[in-house]
């Protein structure tokens, strides 16, 4: 009788020991599984993967309604040019279109932007869509205000843009002393600028039937030198010349009025004005005449 309850003492500890393994490993296996991803982390998550799938559906939407639609196949390309240099040719070679490509399968703003990056001469270029089969492109060029270097090929426009010069254009003023290093598409430093505002001066008023500038030298600090077409030597020079000023162009006019004036007092007197010094005041200006 004692050897039984022993035997069954012994057994519901085995029994109780199985039942604690069970558990044990229902347990582990339990805290082995992964816990839920909290809301903070997946909600945000869904709304990438929705907003991703948005942005897939809109594509596709689109590729079907426009840049894979045949019906918006390119089949009439106007192309103006305002200038001489730039032909339809390498506007098509530029910006890589024509007749036969989807009028919506490239943005217009970077054939803009790229066209203008590889012809610095285009000063502007205006495209526009014509539903179902029309694209129009105007491009206008800038106008050579003058020549860089004595024997370069570069000229600047108003607005001081480097550009290659057009055959032909020998007869602009050149602008000396600033043209090194410069290339297409660059643009000209405050020395150049103060030379191309007395030549735009020049040119937009009456001053130019007096004063007809041949080079205009920048390559000096304080004062620039300009030779006239005549053999005159004028030394033009202000305050600040090395800073773009708000009133630059009456300083510069003001300049060429009194070079003008020189010039004419001269003639008047039956001579020939050689040298002019307008770097000092008004009321100190160094001549020579003969």
């Amino acid at each position: 009788m004692w050897f039984k309850q022993k035997d069954g003492a012994d057994s519901d500890k085995g029994r109780r020991g199985d039942s604690s393994k069970i558990n044990t490993r229902r347990d582990q296996r339990l805290n082995d599984k992964k816990p839920p991803l909290p809301k903070i982390v997946w909600i945000p998550l869904a709304g990438v993967i929705a907003i991703g799938m948005g942005a897939l559906l809109t594509w596709k939407l689109g590729a079907v309604l426009f840049w894979e639609n045949p019906k918006y196949t390119i089949q009439k390309l106007e192309i103006h040019i305002e200038g001489p240099t730039i032909s339809p040719a390498h506007v098509r070679e530029y910006m890589r279109i024509g007749e036969g490509t989807n009028l919506f399968s490239s943005n217009l703003y970077s054939l803009r932007s790229d066209f203008l990056r590889k012809a610095p001469i285009a000063k502007s270029v205006k495209l526009q869509r014509h539903l179902p089969d029309t694209l129009i492109i105007e491009v206008v060029e800038r106008i050579p205000l003058a020549r860089l270097g004595r024997w370069g090929t570069l000229a600047v426009d108003r607005e001081g843009c480097v550009f290659n010069l057009r055959a032909g254009g020998r007869d602009y003023p050149v602008i000396t002393g600033s043209e090194a290093g410069l290339k297409p598409g660059a643009r000209v430093d405050q020395s150049a600028m103060n030379a191309i505002e007395i030549i735009d001066l020049c040119n937009r008023s009456k001053l130019g039937e007096q004063i007809k500038i041949a080079t205009l030298d920048v390559s000096t600090k304080d004062y620039l030198e300009m030779h006239l077409t005549a053999g005159e030597k004028i030394k033009v020079g202000w305050e600040n010349m090395d800073q773009n000023l708000p009133d630059l162009r009456q300083k510069v006019e003001h300049k060429l009025v009194t070079l003008a004036s020189a010039l004419r007092a001269s003639e008047e007197r039956g001579r020939r004005l050689v040298n002019l010094d307008l770097t000092f005041s008004d009321q100190y200006i160094p001549a020579q005449e003969y």
